[in-house]
């Protein structure tokens, strides 16, 4: 009997251990753009060392499928021409993941870079560099600033107003601020938000409180075409 449970307990270590050497696992050590292979409908698994601060879609918001639990990140592509996703972690590093076919599936990315490393990148700023530039407090390189106080939208449930505009050669960065207007608390919607030209948008809270109270406004940094 005892060997019988001997070898059942050897066969289940063996297993787990077969199970482990057989996922993909990517490791990224440093920010900026990350390529991660995947298959429609697989969920890919993404964990960031230093937490989730926020994410920014950039692209169809219905081709991703995104739950977060803590730092981790359940990711399903739903279409070909999935979404670029930003990662912002805990201490403001950034992760833009790019998801590509055809090659195989990380099941896993595990996002831990080494101390004190910065990926420079030079070139034009793509709608999620704008978005981070934005959140940062920091006017985006080339940009014309300009103070703006125009409702864009508004209906019985929220109103939205822009605050600031910055203009660039093809592109245009908004800050805005969104409002309740019911007596509930209600989830701002970004990923329904609907802008001509639109090509990312990131909200400062996913919740806004009840009209007149304090966190019934939001900041949303949205980026579209000119």
């Amino acid at each position: 009997m005892a060997k019988v449970r001997c070898s059942l307990v050897l066969i289940l270590i063996f297993g787990a251990v077969v199970c482990a050497e057989a996922q993909e696992v990517k490791h990224v050590l440093h920010e900026g753009a990350v390529e991660v292979r995947s298959e429609l409908g697989k969920v890919i698994e993404v964990v960031v060392g230093n937490g989730v601060s926020s994410i920014v879609r950039s692209g169809d918001a219905a081709s991703l499928k995104v739950e977060q639990v803590s730092g981790h990140l359940f990711i399903t592509p739903l279409m070909r021409s999935a979404a670029e996703l930003m990662v912002i972690d805990g201490i403001g590093r950034s992760y833009r993941l790019k998801f590509v076919f055809d090659h195989g599936r990380e099941e896993k990315v595990v996002i831990a870079p080494r101390e004190n490393q910065r990926l420079s990148v030079k070139g034009a700023l793509s709608s999620i560099d704008i978005i981070r530039e934005l959140a940062s407090g920091r006017v985006p390189e080339g940009a014309v600033e300009t103070v703006r106080e125009d409702v864009i939208f508004e209906d019985s449930r929220v109103r939205i107003r822009t605050e600031m505009m910055y203009e660039m050669t093809d592109i245009v960065g908004y800050i805005l601020t969104a409002e309740n207007l019911l007596p509930q608390s209600q989830v701002l919607p970004v990923e329904q938000f609907n802008f001509p030209g639109l090509l990312a948008v990131n909200s400062q809270r996913d919740i806004l409180s009840p009209a007149g109270t304090n966190g019934s406004k939001g900041i949303l940094y949205m980026v579209a075409t000119r």
